[in-house]
C-alpha cells in the first residue's frame, strides 16, 4: 500500500491518446462499451478478448477511466502478495529470497508498481496473481481449483491458453507415461475450457481488425525478428534488465549433468521458457513481457541459487540498478523519444550501448563470484 501511494503521487500516468501505439487506447474503447459510452465493441485482437479488467473497472464508482483502473490495479497489487508467500514457501525458498522476490517484483519499473501507475490503463496487474494461482494449483495439485479458476483466466488475459497447452505436452506427457494420469487430464481439461472461453468471447466480443489472431501475429512478429537480427541484442539486454544478476547468476550454475527433477521444476521450467519465447516472438516489449512471467521465473531462479550471505550482497549489488528505483518512467504519449531511452528494445543506439555494458557486466560478475557454494554459510 505504501509503495502504491508513494508511485501514484511520483509517477505521473501517459497520456496515451497521443501515440495510438499505446495499448490503453483499446483498453479505453473496451471500457466505453462496458461503461455504456459507446454502443458498438471496435477493439482490435488480441484485446478484443481481454474483457474482464475494462467490464470490473466500467462497474466502479470513481466516474475516472485512470481512477477506475488504478483501483483494479491496487486490488490485484494486493491480492498477489499472500500467494507470493504461500507459493514460494511450497518452493522451499526461505524467508530471506521470498523477501528478496517479492521486493523485486514490486518495485522493479517494470514490476506490478511503477511501471503500472505510468500505463494505468492496462490489463497487466492482474496476471501475477493469476499466474501464482496457477503455480500454486500445479505445485499443490489443486485441479479442481484450477478448472473452475481457468475461465476468469482467460478473459483476463488469453496468454494462458498457450501456458496450458506447453504444461500439456510436458511434464503432461512425461506423468502420463510414469502412470500419473490425473495431472495431464486436468492440464488438458484446462486447456480445452480455456480454449472454449476465448472462442465464446472471440464470438460475442469480436475484433475490430478481421483476421487477426495469435497465430498471424506470431508470424509477422517472427518476420520482423528475421529482418532485423540486431533485435536478438536488444532482447537479451531486455531480459538482463528484467532479471538483472538472478537471471546469469542462475545460468552459471546450471548443470547439465543428469539430476532428479523437483516437483516445482517440472513445472516452473516450462512456464519460464514459454515467457522467454513470449518476450522474444509475442510483441515488441521485449522487457515488460519477459517481466511478466516473473512469477514463475523468480521462483525457479532463486530456488536454484545457493549462494553465501557475502555472494547475495553481490547478487543484489549488480542487480538492484535495473530497478530503477529513483526517477518517473517518462511520459510516452508527449515525450515518446525519451520514453523510448528506458527500454533497450527500443532505445537509440548510444543508450543500447550502455545496456549492453551493464549486460556485460553482470554476466562477468555472475560468472566471477556468484558459483554456487556447499558452505554452511549459503543462504539457500
Amino acid at each position: 500500500m505504501g509503495g502504491f501511494v508513494l508511485f501514484n503521487g511520483l509517477q505521473p500516468p501517459l497520456q496515451h491518446h497521443f501515440n495510438l501505439l499505446f495499448d490503453a487506447n483499446q483498453y479505453e474503447k473496451a471500457y466505453g462499451y462496458f461503461s455504456g459510452k459507446t454502443e458498438y465493441y471496435r477493439v482490435n485482437y488480441p484485446f478484443s478478448v481481454r474483457i474482464l479488467v475494462p467490464w470490473l473497472a466500467a462497474h466502479l464508482p470513481f466516474g475516472d477511466i485512470t481512477e477506475n483502473f488504478k483501483a483494479v490495479n491496487l486490488l490485484f497489487s494486493l491480492a498477489w502478495v499472500p500467494l507470493w508467500f504461500l507459493v514460494s514457501k511450497k518452493v522451499g525458498l526461505n524467508r530471506i529470497k521470498t523477501w528478496v522476490g517479492w521486493f523485486w517484483i514490486t518495485f522493479h519499473w517494470v514490476g506490478v508498481l511503477k511501471g503500472n501507475l505510468s500505463d494505468p490503463i492496462t490489463v497487466d496487474v492482474p496476471i501475477y496473481f493469476f499466474q501464482l494461482f496457477l503455480a500454486y494449483c500445479l505445485i499443490a495439485r489443486k485441479w479442481g481449483f484450477l478448472l473452475l479458476a481457468t475461465p476468469l483466466m482467460t478473459i483476463q488475459k488469453e496468454s494462458l491458453l498457450p501456458l496450458l497447452l506447453v504444461l500439456a505436452i510436458y511434464p503432461g506427457i512425461s506423468l502420463w507415461r510414469r502412470h500419473d494420469k490425473k495431472a495431464p487430464i486436468a492440464i488438458l481439461a484446462a486447456f480445452l475450457i480455456s480454449l472454449l472461453t476465448l472462442k465464446i468471447t472471440g464470438h460475442y466480443f469480436p475484433p475490430a481488425n478481421v483476421g487477426k489472431n495469435g497465430a498471424v501475429n506470431l508470424f509477422y512478429n517472427t518476420l520482423g525478428l528475421l529482418g532485423h537480427p540486431d533485435l536478438f541484442f536488444r532482447w537479451v539486454c531486455a531480459i538482463t534488465l528484467a532479471y538483472g544478476g538472478f537471471l546469469w547468476a542462475s545460468i552459471r550454475n546450471y548443470s547439465f549433468r543428469p539430476s532428479p527433477i523437483l516437483s516445482h521444476q517440472q513445472w516452473m521450467v516450462p512456464l519460464a521458457l514459454t515467457y522467454a519465447f513470449f518476450s522474444l516472438f509475442a510483441g515488441g516489449d521485449f522487457t515488460r513481457i519477459a517481466f511478466l512471467g516473473s512469477p514463475f521465473v523468480m521462483l525457479l531462479l532463486l530456488r536454484n541459487l545457493e549462494l553465501t550471505a557475502l555472494q547475495m550482497g553481490i547478487l543484489l549489488a549488480i542487480s538492484v540498478p535495473a530497478m530503477r528505483l529513483l526517477g518517473s518512467i517518462p511520459d510516452g504519449g508527449t515525450d515518446f523519444e525519451t520514453w523510448t531511452t528506458w527500454y533497450p528494445e527500443y532505445a537509440p543506439w548510444n543508450w543500447l550501448v550502455i545496456y549492453c555494458c551493464y549486460t556485460v557486466t553482470v554476466v562477468l560478475a555472475s560468472w566471477r563470484w556468484l558459483k554456487n557454494t556447499a558452505s554452511d554459510q549459503k543462504i539457500n
